[in-house]
């Protein structure tokens, strides 16, 4: 019955990682013991240390070998630099100290003097640490048999949490959306200090490391996001807050409110606990009614969108000073700007999906200037747009245009 229930519990933790970013999973049914099942590998371990007979559920695990010789399986730290984390072990005690996963002050999680314990750090305001130390919270059965052991933490609850065979046994309550504190961690230890006392049998077996938060809600807080008419040009607008592992913002841009197009990227500030606040202009709506939306994209290509707004100019809108010519065209078309000083600007030739065709960056001197946009170079055809955007003033002016 043991065996079974051991058993299910690693399924239902697979099953788990399912849901959530599997970051690594080592079961080491076979040499060398640094090759992962998912994720990265180890970077080095014991030469001791094997895979043999004597794991959970009959399978293989770790053994340390024998002579007395710590496992140490060291994993690439930068790789699990997450916000949340969620560790499961099937270990079995042959010793009093051991590791189950150490990165030195930022967080160790195993057993000291029999016990199991966990030490870890969060993030707080200012971009400070607090170090939790759980102290001795449960006796490692010295039984000879498999255990599963597990640390959670929630960073959007702020809540810690230690599981011995499925039951909650600690629980720590801190802040609510504070991230793990990893800045200047280094590399990741697997079997610190475990050398089952040189008894050459299996102690570990199905090492699983998750991110739970990776598919909660995007790490970001949108507090506001406007546009207005100003002078004829859109100002849009947005501010967040608990920004983590951010990528970065697509705005958006549409006539009829369904059909939405790309028109500028920006760079996220990933600033955790204050507001970060955001600024561009679109100086060329090119309509009465203009719509926008925003892209918040993360480090991982997830994204979510805003709720739409909308700029209404009243009447007709007062061109630029700007021209796009020939449309509908064949071969080229030129933008001719009158420009007041030397200004550097950058196009791009988009489709009405987003796609961008071609881009280019060029300087122009004050007077009347063109640029050329050779189309023979793309076999794109039918409606697409032209985005100029002047570097200096940062602002956007979209045409549509017709190849034939």
């Amino acid at each position: 019955m043991k065996t079974f229930i051991l058993f299910l519990s690693f399924f239902l933790q697979v099953m788990a990682a399912n849901s959530q970013a599997l970051l690594s999973r080592f079961t080491w049914e076979s040499a060398p013991v640094t090759k992962a099942v998912n994720g990265p590998d180890a970077i080095s371990v014991s030469n001791a240390a094997t895979s043999s007979t004597g794991g959970v559920a009959g399978t293989k695990g770790l053994n340390p070998g024998a002579g007395n010789v710590n496992i140490d399986l060291v994993l690439p730290g930068s790789y699990f630099n997450v916000p949340a984390i969620d560790i499961s072990v099937d270990f079995r005690r042959e010793e009093n100290q051991a590791s189950f996963f150490y990165r030195g002050n930022y967080m160790d999680f195993g057993m000291n003097g029999g016990n199991l314990e966990v030490n870890f750090m969060y993030t707080k305001l200012g971009n400070n640490s607090v170090k939790v130390s759980s102290g001795s919270i449960y006796n490692i059965p010295d039984d000879h048999s498999f255990h599963n052991y597990r640390f959670v933490y929630d960073n959007n609850a702020g809540i810690a949490k230690v599981y011995v065979d499925g039951t909650v046994i600690y629980t720590f309550t801190g802040v609510a959306g504070a991230p793990l504190y990893w800045t200047g961690a280094g590399d990741i230890t697997i079997g610190k200090d475990m050398d089952a006392t040189g008894r050459n049998v299996t102690i570990l077996d199905n090492l699983i490391i998750q991110n739970p938060s990776a598919n909660a809600a995007l790490p970001l807080s949108l507090l506001s996001f406007t546009a207005e008419a100003r002078n004829n040009m859109s100002a849009i607008s947005w501010s967040t807050s608990r920004e983590f592992s951010v990528a970065g913002f697509q705005l958006e841009k549409s006539y009829d409110g369904v059909r939405f197009i790309a028109i500028k990227n920006i760079s996220a500030t990933n600033n955790y606990y204050n507001t970060n606040n955001y600024r561009i202009t679109d100086s060329m709506p090119s309509a009465t009614t203009v719509y926008y939306r925003l892209k918040m994209i993360d480090i991982d290509g997830k994204f979510s969108y805003s709720p739409v707004v909308s700029v209404s100019f009243g009447g007709s809108i007062v061109k630029a000073q700007v021209r796009c010519y020939p449309n509908p065209t064949t071969d080229y078309i030129k933008i001719q700007i009158a420009n007041n000083t030397a200004v550097e600007y950058s196009y791009s030739l988009v489709s009405l999906s987003g796609q961008v065709i071609m881009a280019n960056t060029v300087a122009l001197q004050q007077g009347v200037q063109e640029i050329i946009i050779d189309l023979t170079k793309t076999t794109a055809k039918g409606m697409m747009l032209v985005q100029l955007n002047n570097k200096q003033s940062n602002t956007i002016e979209t045409y549509k245009i017709v190849r034939n």
